[in-house]
């Protein structure tokens, strides 16, 4: 079966976030399982080099995404295209004639009070907007993708009318094409990789590593790979003050082989976040074979499953406890967690993603 398929990737980063990764590697596989398809793909000018030579038809387009004039309008020019289905990697856009998948991601925005920081009255107006404009989304849609049972059960209980639309995609992981299998000799250093922003509880995080080093000086020293965003200045003040500060090395903007080498030879993975819409880094570090401290009670926890250090994100002692049992470890306990989480890493891939997108675009159309 032959068919236009018009992709709104407009949520690629020029600086490649999580939605990115999401995206452009959904984008890429769909392609390659099915080459007779048409495929076309909004995208911001910045972001357009992602899709350069992918064989894809690039419309730029710098609209925004929550704005319902701009998404009026974009749904006329789709509708001009006449695709078969349009797929959207977003959690809100156009609502275009062809049959609709859109993407939600998370509903952080939604349930973290301080998602836009601690202003209370930019809050609620930014938590409004976003709903009437996710609401909208959904009471269009055909089909509702999100990438754990957490965020579907978010969905569920936020809009009830997408009950019966949600299907669940899982994630995968590119930076390595599969599992890592050789031998790795790690180093003594503990490996954060995220941004600042509040759902990452960086500032119970820091408090718990800056106490557990005061008490015993050989914690292993931390590496944090953090995005600079709107919350890296937040970040820099809880990092200066931090008693641990000459333990803790801060790399911003790295490119993928450096990431590579930080999973292949870190001790472990810290991701003590509140709040995850799935948590990449973990699968990523997963696949090198290097354990993780992930937050129980959150989409983490069904990425790692039994196979890391699951911790309460809440509670500094519990991330102290968590952390303190991964420096204490042997080289074969370490060992032995890396393997589960190495043969659990194979589970998600970006074709078993793609595969679940492929099987609702062909029953709409």
């Amino acid at each position: 079966m032959s068919l236009h398929l018009l992709i709104d990737a407009r949520a690629v980063q020029k600086n490649v976030d999580g939605i990115s990764r999401f995206s452009l590697n959904v984008t890429r596989c769909i392609m390659e399982k099915r080459p007779d398809w048409k495929i076309t793909a909004l995208i911001g000018t910045d972001a357009a080099f992602h899709l350069e030579n992918t064989g894809a038809e690039v419309i730029l387009d710098n609209s925004s995404r929550f704005k319902k004039s701009a998404n009026r309008n974009l749904a006329l020019r789709i509708n001009k295209l006449a695709p078969d289905a349009f797929l959207n990697f977003s959690m809100a856009g156009p609502q275009p004639d062809a049959p609709s998948i859109i993407t939600v991601h998370d509903l952080m925005v939604l349930n973290l009070p301080c998602y836009f920081g601690d202003s209370i009255i930019r809050n609620a107006i930014s938590r409004l907007l976003f709903r009437n404009a996710l609401g909208d989304s959904i009471g269009h849609a055909s089909a509702v993708a999100v990438p754990t049972m957490a965020t579907k059960l978010d969905v569920m209980r936020s809009f009830r009318s997408a009950t019966d639309l949600v299907f669940i995609t899982g994630e995968g992981q590119a930076l390595f094409t599969s599992p890592v299998q050789e031998q790795i000799e790690r180093q003594n250093f503990f490996l954060y990789v995220g941004n600042a922003r509040g759902y990452k509880n960086i500032p119970r995080f820091l408090t718990a590593y800056g106490r557990l080093w005061a008490m015993d000086r050989k914690t292993p020293p931390l590496t944090m790979v953090v995005r600079k965003d709107r919350a890296y200045s937040y970040f820099r003040k809880h990092l200066d003050s931090n008693p641990a500060f000459s333990n803790i090395k801060v790399l911003t903007h790295i490119s993928d082989d450096e990431l590579r080498k930080l999973y292949l030879t870190c001790k472990a993975l810290l991701i003590p976040s509140v709040y995850e819409g799935f948590g990449l880094p973990a699968l990523e570090a997963m696949a090198t074979g290097a354990p993780v401290l992930a937050s129980k009670d959150t989409a983490l926890e069904e990425v790692v499953g039994d196979t890391g250090i699951l911790i309460n994100p809440y509670s500094v002692i519990d991330i102290m406890r968590g952390m303190a049992e991964l420096s204490a470890a042997t080289p074969e306990k370490l060992k032995e967690l890396g393997e589960f989480g190495r043969k659990r890493a194979g589970l998600f891939t970006w074709e078993k993603t793609t595969d679940c997108f492929l099987e609702q675009i062909e029953a709409l159309v």
